[in-house]
């Protein structure tokens, strides 16, 4: 009895120290863009709290789908800083708008990127042009957030 105790203290105590790094990582991700206390954010979804803080905090914001990313991505290039949210389960910035590889399913120039996805509850870093991060045209909902 005492061995099973000590595993579930074990796990729960690794599963703690990931939320904790999910959030340090995040923090990291878009600090001096959007400001939050990480007291506040949802533990177990926090790109759901971004999203909320993004919302406020945003100068201009752009539900993104096939038929507006190219002027949502032009408009993008006038701002410090874009982020984009797909859902509840990945954050996206563009690092580098001047590389980009072509998207025959979006039909626009494709941005170099970095973002992270959340699978099963695990942050996995990308680095890699928007088409790839961003899945193909379909009804997910991405959001761009634009700051200055």
């Amino acid at each position: 009895m005492k061995r099973l105790t000590i595993i579930l203290l074990v796990i729960f105590n690794l599963s703690c120290a990931g939320q904790n790094t999910k959030i340090k990582v995040l923090k990291e991700f878009i600090s001096g863009v959007i400001k939050f206390d990480a007291k506040n954010l949802n533990q177990q979804q926090p790109l759901i709290s971004i999203r909320e803080l993004a919302k406020n905090q945003a100068g201009e914001i752009i539900k993104i789908d096939a038929k507006n990313i190219k002027a949502a991505l032009d408009e993008a290039k006038s701002f410090k800083h874009c982020f984009i949210l797909i859902e509840n389960h990945t954050i996206i910035k563009i690092t580098d708008h001047e590389k980009t590889s072509p998207s025959g399913c979006w039909r626009a120039a494709m941005p170099m990127c970095k973002g992270y996805i959340q699978r099963s509850g695990v942050l996995q870093e990308k680095k890699d042009y928007l088409k790839n991060l961003i899945g193909r045209p379909d009804s997910k909902l991405r959001t761009m957030y634009l700051f200055n």
